[in-house]
């Protein structure tokens, strides 16, 4: 068997560390969508924070072109988070975990198949019926609750979509132009910043001034250090080194540590309907990571 090469142990261990912070994000973003703060402030921390700290950085790195920044800027950055924090206020926190991780490698598979003209191979195609077999399964334990569907949470579940396919056309941009994972986070950062914060001090909504300090606190740390940094940095480095539909592929197996870290974290028990269905995203996901071709 080849022992796997240095370049194959960056991109595992960045993947592993990412799934993490992903996890804590849904967490910590549910929490958030039930606080004072609206889901504009929340993106407003996430990219302030982020921007004070990629700034720190940017003389250690060569930024790519405007072109560039601005499509990792509209994807990567305020595309998906005004998406998915307003999403967080309008529909449970539940359908993020399945329709935000587990519907990226369908995204990323349909935008790379429309746009590259890169169809799935096979052993993919078995990998993404897994995956879409325990979103059905999960989907379903949602709605036998017996929660009705308004047409917020209808809006919110549509947004968590939009939110899951701009990602998964930043993981293909990252591929299209290739570049160390710091000078994208950078890009990313302080294009987001540049655009948005300007907007939502002029013009949106906010509840700042009423939150708590500790509400604040927790926000900005995680949304715009973990997140929008650390994260971001890792994540890059994983598409680099093992290509983005490898990756997209692990990242199903978000909503099932979500969902258990909800049990002692927020008393959230898990149905075997739930469990049959996080096992099918984690095997999907496990599948195509084997199967799906080294990046070169």
């Amino acid at each position: 068997m080849t022992p796997p090469s240095s370049s194959s142990r960056a991109g595992w261990i960045a993947v592993a560390a990412t799934i993490g912070i992903w996890t804590g994000f849904i967490l910590v973003s549910r929490a958030g969508g039930k606080g004072v703060l609206t889901g504009w402030d929340v993106a407003a921390l996430r990219f302030g924070v982020g921007a004070l700290i990629a700034v720190c950085f940017l003389p250690r790195v060569s930024l790519p072109p405007l072109k560039v920044i601005a499509l990792f800027s509209v994807f990567g950055g305020i595309g998906y988070a005004v998406a998915v924090y307003s999403a967080f206020r309008m529909a449970p926190a539940a359908h993020a975990s399945v329709l935000m991780p587990g519907a990226l490698p369908f995204s990323t598979a349909v935008i790379a198949w429309l746009w590259l003209r890169q169809a799935p191979s096979r052993p993919q195609r078995i990998a993404l019926g897994l995956v879409f077999a325990g979103i059905v399964l999960t989907a379903a334990d949602t709605l036998s609750h017996g929660a009705q569907i308004t047409g917020m949470q209808l809006v919110g579940d549509v947004l968590f979509l939009c939110g899951s396919s701009a990602w998964a056309t930043f993981t293909l941009l990252l591929r299209r132009y290739p570049m160390q994972p710091l000078a994208a986070t950078v890009a990313t950062t302080l294009g987001s910043a540049v655009v948005y914060l300007p907007i939502w001090w002029l013009f949106l909504p906010s509840t700042l001034e009423q939150a708590p300090v500790a509400e604040i606190a927790m926000q900005a740390v995680y949304q715009g250090v973990l997140v929008v940094f650390v994260a971001m940095l890792l994540y890059t480095m994983a598409v680099r080194h093992l290509g983005p539909q490898t990756v997209a592929l692990l990242m199903a197996v978000v909503p099932g540590l979500s969902a258990l870290a909800a049990v002692p974290v927020l008393g959230e028990p898990l149905s075997l309907l739930a469990l049959a269905g996080l096992g099918a995203v984690t095997a999907g996901a496990v599948l195509g990571a084997r199967q799906a071709p080294k990046a070169g």
